[in-house]
């Protein structure tokens, strides 16, 4: 069974952990497989934007109001400071789909949040990254009648804007830019985030990101091979997409708007407070069902049409679970979009991609990526520094679906074939908070803070009780939604709910490391 796990770490790599065919065991994966991520895709140059000063939007607050839950629209009252995008993008494919150019405008209203001016913005452009196959340019920048050639830093992934005056402690800055992106096809035995594979366009963080601001600092850094890439704070976006009218298109956030130009389309989404957003443009077959007042829309290729049903019935189960233990999901729509070859999935707020469906791998993917919209989504983590405080609970949440779809025997064996694996490591007592880029491997990153990770967090529940776990997720979410969390406001949340000291159990499993009996062989 262990052999048919490390075949799909081979075969298959993802954010979610997937599951064996035959044997429904869980599998080891993450953006990095065995034998590592494919050499870094090296793009050819990228010829400029197409410099059009576009009129300054005003991004309203109200504007918003669709992107949200009629119970949830009050949450936008506290998050007047926010960033707001208004991004326009026009995507174009050769004749035969196998590359594709995005063209666009992207408008921001910065806020300077912390009590020190600042001299300079930064912007990252992500897919300028190695895990995506596409190459980007941007600028130059607007602001007001201004306009400035940004510097680029990290080979093109950063572009730093010089200020000629500094933004001071709750000024706002209003800056406008063109951006074009190049994408080519994706080969199946080098997955990537962003690009064409099988007649599908995923393109998430597409345009250009304003970064976290850490201790006062940008934190402006690369993504270490082997994680997930961006940490961006809560946004507000208003997306404006044109693709031709021959293709579905899906995005994060509440179509508002559809407009017909000749054999274009361009349509309107707001989406309410966001992290990062993702587009995707197909011919699709898709299926949509209520989770409450949520609606839920699967899109798949039509050679995959045979799992909506399997895609929807794991999702909204696992979204009305989620929904009970830790929180409500704020927004009217999920969009789980079939993207063949990107990892095993990748997550984005209200739109998540599945690379697995057509193979017997489908339901955990599934849940996990639906786990990560309350875990990084809505309550945010530095999943560079951090990457336990998402992975393992998506993991987990793999448990807990099979708990309540299958029964406690159903998840107790799942529990217990990640204990196998870890077990099966040279040395187990690895802990599992380390940063993505200090574990010696792809399968140790894998091994310790996806399996490993979900065993801390049973383990977490054993010691505080079923009632307890419970209480303390729901803690959790009412205070970090729509905010960051690290480990140690983690253990604080835990410590507060059992009103008990955790400080040994966390240094075991999750800064320090040792034996623990249940993992020795």
């Amino acid at each position: 069974m262990k052999k048919v796990i490390f075949i799909s770490l081979f075969l298959l790599t993802a954010c979610a952990p997937l599951t064996g065919p035959a044997q429904g065991l869980p599998s080891t994966l993450s953006p990095q497989s065995t034998v590592g991520l494919p050499p870094a895709y090296t793009p050819t140059p990228v010829s400029p934007p197409t410099v059009t000063p576009q009129p300054t939007p005003q991004i309203q607050l109200s504007a918003q109001n669709p992107g949200l839950l009629a119970d949830h629209v009050g949450d936008l009252a506290h998050l007047k400071g926010a960033t707001r995008y208004s991004i326009e993008v026009e995507v174009t494919f050769d004749s035969e789909m196998r590359t594709a150019v995005l063209d666009g405008w992207a408008q921001i209203q910065f806020k300077n949040q912390l009590d020190n001016p600042l001299h300079e913005i930064y912007l990252m452009l992500w897919p300028n990254d190695p895990q995506y196959q596409a190459a980007m340019v941007a600028g130059p920048v607007f602001i007001g009648d201004k306009v400035i050639d940004p510097k680029q830093e990290l080979d093109g992934l950063a572009l730093r804007i010089d200020l000629a005056l500094p933004l001071e402690p709750g000024e706002t800055i209003d800056l406008g830019l063109p951006f074009r992106i190049e994408v080519e096809s994706m080969r199946p035995s080098a997955p990537r985030r962003f690009g064409i594979t099988e007649g599908v366009l995923i393109a998430p963080t597409f345009y250009p990101l304003i970064p976290r601001i850490v201790d006062d600092e940008w934190d402006v850094r690369r993504a270490p091979p082997g994680g997930d890439t961006t940490n961006s704070e809560i946004a507000l976006y208003q997306l404006h997409v044109t693709a031709p009218s021959s293709f579905d298109l899906v995005a994060s956030g509440v179509e508002i708007l559809n407009e017909t130009i000749g054999d274009l389309q361009r349509l309107t989404y707001v989406t309410g407070p966001m992290r990062d957003v993702a587009i995707a443009v197909a011919d699709f077959v898709d299926e949509s069902r209520k989770v409450g007042d949520v609606t839920v829309t699967v899109w798949v290729l039509p050679d995959h049409a045979d799992d909506l049903d399997t895609v929807l019935d794991s999702a909204t189960l696992q979204m009305q679970l989620l929904g009970d233990l830790v929180g409500p999901y704020p927004y009217p729509e999920l969009d789980i979009v079939d993207a063949p070859h990107a990892f095993g999935g990748i997550e984005y707020p209200g739109l998540v991609f599945v690379g697995t469906l057509g193979t017997h791998w489908v339901v955990e993917p599934t849940v996990h990526e639906v786990a990560h919209q309350w875990f990084y989504g809505l309550v945010g983590n530095d999943q560079i520094s951090e990457p336990w405080l998402d992975e393992a609970a998506a993991t987990y949440a793999e448990a807990l679906y099979y708990e309540h779809a299958l029964g406690s025997g159903r998840a107790t064996g799942f529990l217990s074939d990640l204990r196998a694996i870890v077990r099966d490591h040279p040395d187990p007592t690895i802990p599992i908070g380390l940063p993505v880029g200090e574990y010696a491997s792809d399968t140790d990153y894998a091994v310790f803070v996806y399996l490993k990770g979900a065993l801390f967090f049973d383990a977490l529940r054993g010691e505080l009780g079923d009632r307890s776990f419970e209480k303390f997720l729901k803690a959790y979410y009412q205070q970090y939604q729509y905010g960051f969390a690290s480990g140690s406001d983690f253990q604080d949340i835990a410590e507060e709910t059992c009103r008990c000291d955790l400080q040994d159990l966390f240094d075991l499993w999750v800064y320090e490391g040792g034996v623990i009996p249940e993992l020795e062989k």
